[in-house]
């Protein structure tokens, strides 16, 4: 008897975890809009402007475009995924380039761009 309460005491326990992280997807933290810096590239330092959403199907997409909005946002052909970081894929003047972040507090962000140039941003807050 003490075997089958140890033994639902546990399922218990393993079906509370599992409901407890069914109501977040992985990567949520990174859904709205970032304002990048993207230190060192050939034309100089550049500033952009970074959206991820879930579709209706529940998957991670976005658009990059520059901070000014001079140019269209371009859409990402690819968005991987995990808890405390993010990779986007797109291209840009014929170019595949790609994105990497990082979570490094509620609003901020760190990674690469190309895993040859720096970037950093925080999240737009919409007031």
């Amino acid at each position: 008897m003490k075997r089958v309460s140890i033994l639902v005491t546990i399922i218990t326990m393993f079906v509370f975890v599992l409901t407890a992280q069914a109501g977040e997807k992985e990567g949520d933290y990174f859904v709205g809009k970032w304002k990048l810096l993207v230190e060192g590239t050939p034309n100089g330092d550049s500033e952009m402007l970074v959206t991820f959403e879930r579709n209706e199907k529940g998957e991670m997409i976005g658009t990059s475009g520059d901070a000014a909005g001079e140019t269209p946002a371009v859409k990402f052909n690819r968005v991987e995924v995990t808890d405390d970081s993010v990779t986007a894929y797109w291209v840009a003047q014929g170019y595949d380039v790609y994105i990497f972040l990082e979570k490094i507090d509620d609003n901020s962000v760190e990674g690469s761009l190309m895993d040859m140039f720096d970037a950093s941003g925080s999240r737009v807050v919409e007031e």
